[in-house]
């Protein structure tokens, strides 16, 4: 075993300088564990890639999964800061993830009870929640054994702790979060957009908001769509009174 006979707080610096030490492995971020970050930030906010639950000698890794979950849950960590691409849990024996996505439409859930305590593996939330983490485990070779696999597993970080990496890290959006990655989008997106004219079209009660809008609802569509779509709408804008 690598990591024999440590305590928790000696396995989380252990991991973070053994397998992310490229990365920013240092921040507290409420009650969670263990965070890994780009070594920059962007605009002044942070890229998270992981949130992990740490756990000591060879506790059950679905556990501390679910109560990792229902500690972000509870605290509501994902409307103030942009989540990450994975959620994750480490002994220490192994490591393991699940992508962010796969588990976030249990943050919207209208009948769910997050007064529940996330340690308290007997309530019915917890049992749902340790369902849905051990499934997606079970189905994914997302899990990774110390010493064993560390060649995989420093491949596996290399090619997916990258910023733009969006195959796994597909963000819901709601009323809650809507404003972060509203200010998110103006900050980074809005710079990207070929149109200068944005006091003119105000007065033609187009705003910056639109093309916010406009990118939310393309991305749910299909791409020839979208392209005969985007044709349409530059069409319009040609002939249109921004060309007045």
């Amino acid at each position: 075993m690598k990591y024999q006979n440590i305590l928790e707080e000696e396995l989380k610096n252990k991991v973070g300088h053994d397998y992310f030490a490229a990365y920013n492995h240092t921040d507290i971020i409420e009650r969670i564990d263990f965070a890994v970050a780009h070594p920059e930030t962007f605009f002044g906010q942070k890229h998270y890639f992981l949130w992990a639950e740490a756990k000591r000698a060879n506790f059950d890794i679905y556990k501390a999964l679910a109560q990792l979950v229902l500690t972000i849950g509870k605290a509501r960590t994902f409307e103030r800061l942009l989540p990450p691409n994975y959620l994750g849990v480490f002994n220490s024996q192994l490591i393991a993830f699940i992508p962010y996505w796969e588990v976030q439409d249990i943050f919207t859930q209208n009948d769910f009870n997050w007064s529940v305590t996330p340690s308290d593996h007997n309530t019915a939330e917890f049992e749902q929640v340790y369902n849905r983490v051990k499934n997606i485990l079970e189905r994914n070779a997302y899990h990774f054994r110390f010493g064993t696999d560390d060649k995989e597993l420093h491949t596996f970080i290399k090619e997916n702790f990258v910023i733009g990496k969006t195959s796994t890290n597909k963000i819901q959006i709601t009323k809650n979060n809507f404003i972060t990655i509203y200010n998110k989008w103006l900050q980074i997106v809005k710079p990207t957009i070929q149109f200068t004219r944005w006091e003119e079209a105000k007065k033609d009660q187009i705003l910056d908001a639109d093309f916010y809008l406009a990118d939310l609802l393309s991305s749910e569509k299909p791409f020839s769509k979208r392209k005969s779509e985007s044709s349409a709408r530059k069409q319009q804008i040609s002939y249109g009174s921004l060309q007045r």
